[in-house]
């Protein structure tokens, strides 16, 4: 069976929707890729935009195969729908946070919702995500399928060490929370500091260590500002990037993970740090609870004083402790790639007849 896999940029770099796609197609041995890509002809900002929705419509037009199913991987390339004749078309669907979220008046999204429409089946992460899908796009719940994401258990599990903490500074007698993720306004990282100012006046000795970048305009320096209101420049620690591995480690070496996301059509670090045996809060919305069950603190996302409460019983209640960690650990071998290559692989099943 042979797919036109049509992927957006041609890059060698892992993220969320990328890592799903590869973790799901290195598990269909009997599938090959007609891999349709565009170049990454500038590392200047917006000039592979501009590529992706001027030039990259005649390359699809160009490089498919008439009878192949057309796999379209991300949401927002559902806009080639509009302009290319395709079909026995799937789009894989991780969310619609720009229309369902933002509730965003961008031309370019408009165009996607029209193309997501077209699709003659949809994939999409979670019930969460599906229902929000019907509801916002008006796509019938019947042609869309679940199919979730798993962790990488040679990378995720558990083997707690603390040495990774050593290079940002952390002594081996400090309680750490961690937060992995960006900084835009549905992350809630404002909330995140503003619990953690309040946890600060029951245990002095915490630090709250923050993975990953901002990716949104100017919401660093309204945090760093928020941090020094509350004079948290000492324990408020920025890591940036880092790799898989070392994302690994990290879980491993904290005491606790929170994640007080407003929104999510799956939430990816709740499931890592579960895999990796660190108790977790998480918010009680969107796809959130889903995600966790019952293995997981799942906590109002606006209570400041309820969330330090939650973080303070987390770190001091070693019965407590123990007994998230079991369920998270239990929680996270729940979902499995080789599931969800198996419902891929179905799906496509289905459409080639």
């Amino acid at each position: 069976m042979e797919i036109d896999y049509i992927n957006g940029l041609n890059t060698e770099e892992i993220f969320g929707m990328s890592k799903y796609q590869s973790e799901i197609h290195s598990r269909l041995d009997n599938v090959k890729l007609n891999r349709i890509e565009y170049p990454d002809v500038s590392k200047l900002t917006g000039v592979n935009r501009v590529v992706e929705y001027f030039a990259y419509p005649f390359i699809v037009k160009k490089k498919m195969v008439k009878d192949n199913i057309k796999h379209i991987t991300r949401q927002d390339l559902a806009f080639l729908l509009e302009l290319v004749d395709l079909k026995k078309t799937i789009v894989t669907c991780h969310d619609i946070i720009p229309i369902a979220y933002y509730g965003t008046r961008n031309p370019i999204w408009k165009l996607n919702a029209r193309g997501l429409r077209k699709a003659e089946k949809i994939i999409t992460v979670s019930e969460f995500s599906k229902k929000d899908i019907s509801k916002y796009i008006k796509y019938p719940e019947e042609k869309i399928e679940i199919i979730p994401p798993a962790v990488d258990r040679s990378l995720y599990y558990q083997n707690r060490n603390r040495a990774i903490l050593k290079r940002y500074g952390i002594g081996e007698d400090e309680k750490v929370i961690l937060y992995v993720g960006a900084e835009e306004p549905r992350k809630n990282v404002q909330f995140l500091v503003n619990s953690f100012s309040k946890l600060k006046n029951r245990i002095p000795e915490v630090k709250l260590l923050k993975v990953g970048m901002p990716n949104y305009l100017g919401v660093r320096e309204k945090l760093l500002k928020q941090i020094e209101s509350l004079n948290l420049q000492k324990d408020v620690i920025f890591t940036g990037y880092v790799s898989e591995s070392e994302l690994a480690e990290i879980y491993n070496a904290v005491d606790l993970f929170v994640f007080p996301s407003l929104y999510e059509g799956f939430g990816m670090p709740p499931l890592e740090a579960m895999a990796c045996g660190t108790p977790v809060i998480t918010s009680n919305t969107s796809s959130l609870p889903e995600v966790v069950g019952d293995a997981a603190i799942v906590a109002d996302p606006y209570d400041v004083n309820k969330l330090a409460e939650e973080m303070y019983q987390l770190l001091t209640d070693d019965g407590l402790k123990e007994e998230i960690i079991r369920k998270g650990l239990k929680r996270s071998k729940i979902f499995s790639w080789e599931d969800s290559a198996e419902k891929t692989l179905k799906l496509y099943k289905e459409l080639q007849i």
